[in-house]
């Protein structure tokens, strides 16, 4: 796990060998494995951020590329409410998208017989988490962005 404290009392942490962990995606044109880091930046300690990204490769590994690491695939209760580290916590599940940080293309790394790239994880309260399971993820981040929404605020109010 890579962390950084950023700007803005952020904390950053990203997986530094889950693109190790097949997750069933392939890359049709290409015939190459696509496989992805995952990344999460938040106005909270870096703790917190380390966990959650834990909690979401723990996740998807355990599910043995049922859970394809991919942009859209929601990630239903990574943080227990009944867990005392995360209890100041508003958020408990999360959302892979691609990521915004570079305000560009998403970063890939080409290797022999695999592509590697970078998902980023977004953390959701209880209420935005079941919109996005009603409406959709592109509907959720459309909500989020009209809303104005602070999604590094992860002790937001639901």
């Amino acid at each position: 796990m890579g962390l950084a404290a950023l700007d803005d009392d952020q904390s950053l942490a990203v997986t530094c060998d889950f693109a190790d962990t097949d997750t069933g995606l392939a890359h049709a044109d290409q015939g190459v494995d696509v496989r992805c880091e995952l990344l999460s930046v938040a106005r909270t300690g870096q703790a917190e951020v380390a966990a959650a990204v834990t909690s979401a490769a723990a996740l998807i590994t355990k599910a043995a590329g049922v859970l394809p690491a991919q942009p859209g695939l929601l990630l239903p209760k990574l943080f227990s409410p009944d867990d005392e580290r995360f209890a100041q916590l508003s958020v408990r599940h999360g959302v892979l998208i691609a990521p915004y940080l570079w305000g560009g293309q998403t970063p890939q790394l080409a290797e022999e017989g695999r592509l590697t790239l970078v998902c980023q994880l977004l953390m959701l309260t209880d209420a935005e988490y079941a919109y996005a399971v009603d409406e959709g993820v592109p509907a959720l981040q459309q909500a989020v962005g009209e809303q104005g929404i602070d999604l590094l605020d992860w002790r937001r109010s639901e």
